[in-house]
């Protein structure tokens, strides 16, 4: 297309929906192009081309500013549905112009707003003014009350509580997604009971609860605003809150959750993981069916108990996640995590505090977990290890696990002693063998950490492990052969003994395999055969 004046074909004969479907795709600066080539086009083309209106960079805005592009503003202004002030300036061009008029001097005096450039929008992003400079409530106030059709609206701008409880309770009959990144200082129960009840999305950032009996002014709102009904919130698909509610998490949140429904899927936000540690707080959103769903240390505080770790795994017994790794696990923490371990996937409790003899709860996590795909359990056990009679006293519910780490103890005959103790030395390797063979039914396995230095009693030091798993052919590294996704099989500071013919079979059976961390890693030296072997063909193992 070549003329300005020619009507291009596609608009004569593609319907105007297939044609609209098709513009979202464009980039600006190809609906542009577009506009340029006929003015035919530029009906179609210019709605999109000004649909979002926002200056990302200091070197858009100098540009934004030139009188040409204020003009074409002007023009376009009623195409725009999505508006995204970020600069002082872009505040000061954009918000509806204020004038007073004074009937009488002296006498009365009375603000109003002329209609401003927007009255179209559907999203409307007001983001923090380092500088605020003059008060900007009632012009923000005039721009969202003359787009009664807004969807989304983002607030990052300091205002009045009253103004704005009254701003999103009455001049916004169609919002479906409200976000307040503004630090908010008010009564934040009202907040709650006056959310209108059609909202899908709701983000309160940072909430700061200051009761009436605190303030006097900071909960009172306009007449008919205030009433203390709860609204239905059946819509409410994801709430998030934080900030400080001053101690009252319960009278704030019980009465807000209990007028939600099951529509609810998402709660959180910062800091709010402390009400999943409340049990009534908890308890009204398991009713929701909404849980915690990855409980971490941080959010336990440093001088929990085991008692207090208990509790909050049983007040949240659908998590999905729990990672404990430096925190004591005692035993109650750990029962506690029996009880509620049907629904993991991730466990870390790779504890470094004073250690318990847990592997019997291990063992029953490993029983019942059928959904678990990491397990790091590295320090969980006294002396670090846990033993080959806690892997196979019970089958493993879980055939999903992708990520294991624990160092396993398995009794070993001294080197000395070998030629004398043939019968302890097939028992062991025997043990073994079953060992590895309950590793090997982990078809998904990527990574497999059983290596690191292991903590002597008699001489309170750590060093190299001893009664670990040989990892030989003999031993039973041939039950491996199914674990086709194996990545990494980390064996360093064992007293292994992995030698040439086991090189050649992984090479062979692990195609996967990338990292064999461990080989110059061990009590004895790799043999010449070794070091010649891995420099052939697979000098990536050795590390």
């Amino acid at each position: 297309m070549t003329s300005s004046t020619a009507p291009p074909l596609t608009l004569l004969t593609l319907p105007a929906e297939v044609f609209e479907s098709v513009l979202p795709f464009l980039s600006k600066h190809d609906l542009a192009q577009c506009v340029h080539v006929s003015q035919a086009w530029s009906k179609a083309f210019v709605p999109h081309l000004w649909r979002n209106l926002g200056i990302r960079s200091r070197g858009q805005l100098k540009q934004f500013l030139t009188s040409e592009t204020q003009k074409a503003l002007v023009k376009n202004a009623k195409f725009v549905r999505a508006l995204y002030i970020t600069y002082k300036k872009l505040y000061q061009l954009f918000l509806p112009s204020r004038q007073t008029l004074i009937d009488e001097p002296g006498v009365c005096r009375m603000d109003v707003f002329a209609i401003g450039l927007f009255t179209n929008l559907r999203t409307l992003e007001l983001l923090h003014l380092r500088h605020p400079g003059d008060n900007l409530d009632l012009s923000i106030f005039a721009l969202v009350r003359q787009n009664p059709s807004l969807r989304r609206l983002r607030i990052d701008v300091k205002m009045d509580p009253k103004a704005l409880l009254s701003l999103i309770t009455k001049y916004v009959p169609k919002l479906q997604d409200l976000d307040l990144s503004v630090t908010w200082r008010g009564d934040v129960k009202v907040l709650l009971e006056n959310l209108p009840e059609y909202l899908r999305i709701v983000r309160l950032r940072d909430v700061h609860h200051e009761a009436p009996g605190n303030t006097g002014e900071a909960s009172r709102v306009e007449p008919g605003v205030g009433s203390r009904t709860m609204k239905r919130h059946h819509v409410l698909e994801s709430f998030s809150i934080g900030g400080d509610l001053a101690g009252q998490d319960e009278d704030v949140l019980l009465p807000f959750l209990e007028s939600c429904s099951r529509n609810l899927k998402s709660f959180g936000g910062k800091w709010s993981v402390r009400l999943f540690h409340n049990a009534r707080i908890a308890s009204a959103l398991s009713d929701l069916g909404i849980f915690y769903k990855e409980m971490s240390r941080y959010s336990l505080p440093r001088d929990a108990s085991d008692a207090d770790v208990a509790k909050t795994i049983s007040l949240n017994p659908n998590s999905t996640s729990i990672d404990l790794y430096l925190r004591h696990v005692g035993p109650l923490a750990a029962a506690a995590i029996v009880d509620n371990c049907e629904r993991l996937e991730v466990l870390n409790i790779m504890d470094c505090g004073e250690r318990e003899p847990l592997g019997s709860h291990l063992q029953a996590v490993l029983s019942k977990a059928t959904r678990l795909r990491t397990l790091q359990a590295h320090w969980l056990l006294r002396d670090g290890k846990i033993s080959a009679t806690d892997i196979l006293s019970s089958e493993w519910a879980t055939t999903s696990l992708e990520h294991v780490d624990f160092k396993i103890d398995v009794p070993r005959v001294n080197d000395d002693t070998l030629s004398s103790n043939i019968e302890a030395i097939q028992s062991s390797r025997e043990t073994q063998r079953q060992v590895l063979r309950r590793f090997g039914q982990q078809r998904n396995l990527r990574r497999l950490i059983i290596g690191g230095m292991a903590y002597s009693p008699a001489s309170n030091v750590f060093g190299y492990q001893r009664n670990c798993l040989e990892m030989t052919l003999e031993s039973g590294l041939d039950e491996l052969v199914n674990l086709k996704n194996l990545e990494v099989l980390d064996i360093h500071h064992m007293d292994h003994r992995v030698g040439v013919p086991e090189l050649e079979w992984m090479n062979q059976n692990l195609p996967n395999l990338q990292h064999l961390i461990g080989m110059g890693d061990n009590i004895t030296p790799p043999s010449p055969e070794v070091r010649q072997w891995l420099q052939t063909h697979q000098p990536r193992f050795w590390r």
